[in-house]
C-alpha cells in the first residue's frame, strides 16, 4: 500500500512537470506572490491547488487573486464560481481549452477608458508599447495606462498593484475572450476585369522606358509618448552628472574615489564629446576640452568646499532621426558652481543621443536605446 501511495505521487508529479514544461501555469497570491501551479477543485470557501513539486496548497479564496494557464488565459477568483460543480467545471474548461486553442492575438488591456486590444505588438519600450491593430494600422501606448499585457506565446506582465489588475481583468474577461482569437481584417483582393480581346493593331514602336525615382526611406518618428519618456530619461541622467561631478571636486575624497567617478562619468558620454568651458573673469573666453580633460582638472580644484547644481533643464529640441538610426535632442539649463568664495551662474546646452539596441524578452524583440550625454556648450543666446 505505501509503494502504491509513492508511485501515485510520482506519476502526479511527473505529469505536473510534463505541464509545466510548457511553461505558463502560475498562480498570484494577495501577498503578490507568484508561484507556478494550477487549480485543482473550489468551494465557497476554499480554493485547492497543485504546486510546480507536486504538493498541494489549500487555502481560503481570498488568498488568491488570478490563475494563468499556459497560453496566456487567466482566471480570477471573482471568475471561479462558489459551487464546487460548477467550479469544477470551469476549472476543467479553462486547462483544457488552452491545450486546443492557439490564441492569434496580444492583448493589451487598456485602463482609460477601459478596453480590451487586440493587436500584434511590433516591439516594447520600457515605458511605451507599439502595436498593430487588426486592420494593420500602426499605434502605441504608455504602459502606465494598461492593466496588464497578455503576448499571444503565453507570456504576461502585469503593470498595476494585482488586486486592481485582478478587478478589472474580471470585468473585461467576456471581451478578452471574443477577442484573442479574433480574426485580422483583410482588404479583399480585386479581381480583374476580363475584355475582349482588342483587334490586331500596329504596334508602336517601344521608347527607351524612364527610371522611376526611387523615393527615399523614411526614418522612423519617435511617438509623443516615446518623446516624454526619454526626455525623462534624459533629464534623470543628467542630474546623475552633476551628483558625480560633486564626487569629483569634494576634497574629501581620496584620488582614486575620484577616478573612479570621473571614469563613470566618462562612460555616460559619446565618443569625442566636449564641454565647453569660460574664465569666470572673462565669460566671452571659450574653450572646448574633451570630456575626460575637463572632468580630470575638475578634480584638482582645491576648494574648501564646492557645490554643483543643475536647475530649469528644458528640451529646446526634440529627438530627431540620424542616417545611423540614432536620434538626438537637445536640453538647455542652468549651472551653479557655489564656494565658500564666489557663485557662478553659467547657461549651458546639452546635446543628448539616444542610441539603439534590441534586447529579447519572453521571445519579443524590443527596441530600446541607450542615453549617452553629447557635447556641452555654453548657451550663446544669454
Amino acid at each position: 500500500m505505501k509503494k502504491l501511495y509513492f508511485l501515485i505521487v510520482g506519476l502526479l508529479c511527473y505529469t505536473f512537470s510534463l505541464a509545466q514544461g510548457q511553461g505558463e501555469e502560475s498562480i498570484y497570491f494577495a501577498t503578490g506572490t507568484k508561484i507556478k501551479g494550477r487549480i485543482e477543485s473550489a468551494d465557497d470557501e476554499k480554493i485547492n491547488t497543485i504546486l510546480e513539486n507536486g504538493s498541494r496548497y489549500v487555502g481560503l479564496r481570498d488568498k488568491f487573486v488570478i490563475f494563468f494557464s499556459k497560453s496566456g488565459d487567466y482566471l480570477t477568483e471573482k471568475n471561479i464560481s462558489k459551487d464546487p460543480a460548477k467550479a469544477q467545471i470551469e476549472i476543467q474548461e479553462f486547462y483544457s481549452a488552452t491545450s486546443a486553442t492557439r490564441p492569434l492575438n496580444d492583448i493589451l488591456f487598456k485602463a482609460s477608458p477601459k478596453e480590451v486590444i487586440a493587436c500584434s505588438i511590433s516591439n516594447e519600450l520600457e515605458e511605451v508599447v507599439n502595436y498593430l491593430t487588426l486592420d494593420g494600422k500602426s499605434a502605441s501606448i504608455n504602459k502606465e495606462n494598461l492593466f496588464a499585457i497578455l503576448r499571444r506565446n503565453g507570456t504576461h506582465e502585469m503593470l498595476r498593484d494585482l488586486p486592481e489588475v485582478a478587478d478589472n481583468l474580471s470585468v473585461m474577461k467576456k471581451d478578452f475572450t471574443r477577442v484573442r482569437t479574433q480574426e485580422k481584417k483583410t482588404e479583399p483582393i480585386p479581381v480583374p476585369v476580363v475584355r475582349p480581346a482588342a483587334t490586331t493593331a500596329a504596334i508602336p514602336e517601344a521608347r527607351p522606358t524612364e527610371t522611376a525615382a526611387v523615393p527615399e526611406r523614411e526614418k522612423k518618428r519617435l511617438t509623443s509618448d516615446e518623446q516624454k519618456t526619454y526626455m525623462a530619461k534624459s533629464e534623470d541622467k543628467m542630474l546623475e552628472l552633476a551628483a558625480l561631478l560633486n564626487n569629483i571636486v569634494d576634497t574629501r575624497r581620496s584620488r582614486s574615489e575620484k577616478d573612479k567617478a570621473i571614469q563613470k562619468a566618462v562612460k555616460m558620454f559619446v565618443k569625442d564629446a566636449t564641454v565647453e568651458v569660460s574664465a569666470v573673469n572673462n565669460p566671452n573666453s571659450k574653450t572646448k576640452r574633451n570630456v575626460e580633460e575637463y572632468l580630470t582638472r575638475l578634480s584638482r580644484l582645491n576648494y574648501s568646499k564646492v557645490n554643483i547644481t543643475y536647475a530649469e533643464i528644458n528640451f529646446v529640441q526634440e529627438f530627431e532621426p540620424d542616417d545611423q538610426g540614432n536620434f538626438w535632442g537637445i536640453a538647455e539649463y542652468s549651472q551653479t558652481f557655489s564656494t565658500n568664495n564666489f557663485q557662478d551662474l553659467t547657461q549651458k546646452r546639452q546635446k543628448i543621443k539616444l542610441q539603439p539596441y534590441e534586447k529579447t524578452v519572453a521571445g519579443l524583440r524590443q527596441d530600446k536605446f541607450e542615453v549617452l550625454m553629447g557635447n556641452i556648450s555654453i548657451n550663446v543666446s544669454q
